[in-house]
């Protein structure tokens, strides 16, 4: 009896045992990970005789979008058909839950059929997003696969999971952005940020403004690092840059709808304007003709700042965004409003004659007076304004909501004040900041590596969380020339942002986060996305111990192996392995490190010079 009880005992082990495994094996694979999710004793099998059927004619159009992906993945021929065995079916429910909301959906793998059940279609959007997770990549040659029994119960934290995309540094065809705005959809994300407008180009069309792309939208081509480039000479064309005209917008639009992304359109003023005041100089305070630059226009003989004085200013503002409104639907309209130079307005006198006209106190008011003139005519075509947090006497209007950039601390004060924050500060979400070793990157500013993005915490504790509409990644594009590169600084950091901005605050954690994240690099490859693989690389710098200096190396991720030299050769597997700081042999000038995982070389080799390496702690 002893012995049954002990095979009992055993199997009972060995059946758990499996349970956590294909639980686990399917928590593994979802990014952002749901709420909840818990193993079914049977599992689907997806062959060429699966069907798809759904109880919403409303929402065929999407059904026969996933149709598509699912076929184009796997080389099947699923139809729509009304069947109970072998089905993908998308239940819109007759009675609305609460916990699932506008955006939740609850999905069901079992033996007989795969079920998503939501209360609309933006829910069963982001359940067949899901699903397509838990399918195989490149499946097209196996005639069918399992799909391990679960269910989901899912819907996010935040309603804003935004990602800002800088087109004015560089601009970006409506191809590339409609590629983004997919990948973005697969992970969750539900709104485009374009900055559409810098010192550096004005990239959208406004009738009876032309001038705005006949001028502001192009300038001379640089190739190189932003900072080093030269002004335009007098012999250059302007023939870099482009813009979007209203039907190419209009096609975005219904695009990204599709995706459930809303798009928000950004016209920053009244600085970051020299693009604008290069269409229409007479908007300045200095009255003179400018060059839209290429690089960095802090400059006292470049005038980027709108003159506040001057009543012409917010008439085009006027007609510009009223045609803005008209173009965009989105309930938000964002009108930058951070980093102007003030000494312009100091020296105007229709910016002096305001402020006595106004009693103001001097030009910080001015520019309260701005943003407050601007939020009004904005608001009077409908919308919403959203605007960057500065430090303005008496802050941002309380109608306006708050984009805390800098830190955390405005969107906290906001907040707790009832004013509508959106978290994008910069240390944990900056995308064009560098994601590895500083001396190999052109990025500018500083670093923000994976690890440190996955610490993204859209409602830091003092915030009222109620006011926290959700956050969003922001890539400015000095540094970003094409679409490649684009792809390389959002991903994988995005998988970090989705997850802090989706799942519930304390659902998962870095180690079982990376997991996920090196299973998602091959549906990133099969998409021919570009990623960086920085994450792997090893971290080099210094340190003191007993009065040494000696070089101490790490990494964003346990459980590699790091081999290193300082002869000037490529170390591999063959050479030491790193286990403690190391001292500096006499006459080695650089170090070489690279990351092994699983008995191969990742990521790339580190070669720094001591110097550099010393100067760090």
């Amino acid at each position: 009896m002893s012995k049954v009880y002990k095979f009992l005992g055993s199997y009972l082990v060995i059946y758990i045992c499996a349970l956590m495994c294909f639980a686990q094996d399917v928590g593994h694979k979802i990014i952002p990970v749901p709420v909840s999710y818990k193993l079914l004793k049977h599992s689907f099998i997806l062959d060429n005789k699966t069907a798809v059927y759904f109880n919403s004619e409303e929402d065929k159009e999407l059904i026969r979008s996933f149709l598509g992906r699912i076929n184009d993945a796997t080389g099947y021929d699923l139809k729509l058909l009304k069947t109970n065995r072998n089905v993908i079916f998308f239940e819109k429910l007759n009675q609305y839950r609460e916990d699932l909301g506008e955006e939740g959906y609850e999905l069901e793998v079992s033996n007989k059929k795969i079920r998503i059940s939501a209360n609309n279609s933006r829910g069963w959007f982001y359940g067949l997003e899901t699903l397509t997770q838990l399918i195989p990549v490149h499946t097209s040659k196996i005639k069918s696969f399992t799909i391990n029994g679960v269910l989901i119960t899912d819907y996010p934290r935040f309603k804003y999971r935004g990602l800002m995309l800088d087109v004015s540094r560089h601009f970006f065809s409506i191809e590339v952005l409609k590629s983004y705005i997919n990948q973005m959809a697969k992970y969750k994300f539900n709104v485009l940020h374009l900055h559409l407008t810098d010192n550096q180009g004005w990239r959208i069309a406004v009738d009876g403004l032309p001038k705005l792309t006949e001028v502001g939208a192009w300038r001379v081509s640089r190739t190189g690092y932003w900072k080093g480039f030269l002004p335009p000479q007098p012999d250059e064309t302007a023939d870099y840059g482009g813009f979007y005209s209203k039907e190419q917008i209009r096609d975005l639009i219904i695009y990204s709808s599709k995706k459930f992304v809303e798009i928000i359109p950004e016209i920053d003023v009244p600085g970051h304007s020299l693009a604008f005041i290069a269409s229409y100089p007479l908007l300045s305070c200095t009255q003179t003709p400018q060059k839209v630059l290429a690089g960095d226009p802090w400059n006292s003989s470049r005038t980027n700042v709108l003159c506040v004085g001057n009543d012409s200013v917010y008439v085009y503002l006027d007609k510009i965004f009223s045609e803005i409104a008209t173009l965009f639907p989105s309930q938000y309209i964002h009108m930058g409003g951070d980093e102007v130079t003030r000494g312009y307005w100091e020296k105007c006198d229709k910016c002096k004659l305001l402020i006595q006209k106004e009693g103001l106190e001097g030009v910080e008011d001015l520019q309260n007076y701005f943003i407050k003139r601007v939020t009004k005519i904005v608001e009077a075509k409908g919308k919403k304004v959203i605007g960057w947090n500065e430090n303005l006497k008496g802050g941002l209007p309380d109608n306006m909501t708050v984009m805390s950039w800098k830190s955390y601390e405005a969107g906290i004060k906001a907040s707790n004040n009832k004013q509508f924050a959106i978290m994008t500060p910069a240390a944990f979400t900056y995308l064009d900041f560098y994601q590895g070793d500083p001396f190999l990157e052109n990025g500018p500013f500083t670093v923000a590596r994976l690890n440190t993005m996955y610490k993204f915490e859209p409602s830091p504790e003092d915030a009222n969380e109620a006011f926290i509409l959700g956050g969003q990644g922001s890539l400015w594009t000095e540094q970003v020339p094409n679409e490649r590169k684009l792809q390389y600084m959002t991903w994988p950091r995005a998988l970090a942002l989705s997850e802090r901005l989706w799942s519930s605050k304390n659902a998962s954690g870095w180690d079982f986060f990376i997991k996920r994240v090196e299973k998602h690099l091959l549906l990133l490859d099969s998409s021919n996305v570009k990623y960086s693989t920085q994450f792997y690389e090893p971290i080099i710098f210094s340190v003191i111990e007993d009065g040494v200096q000696k070089i101490k190396i790490t990494s964003e991720i346990e459980g590699l192996e790091i081999y290193y030299s300082f002869d000037d050769t490529s170390p591999d597997k063959f050479y030491p392995i790193y286990s403690q700081p190391l001292t500096v042999p006499k006459g080695a000038h650089h170090i070489r490190a690279i990351s092994y995982k699983d008995g191969k070389p990742i990521g790339r080799e580190i070669n720094l010079p001591l110097e550099i390496v010393m100067k760090r702690r």
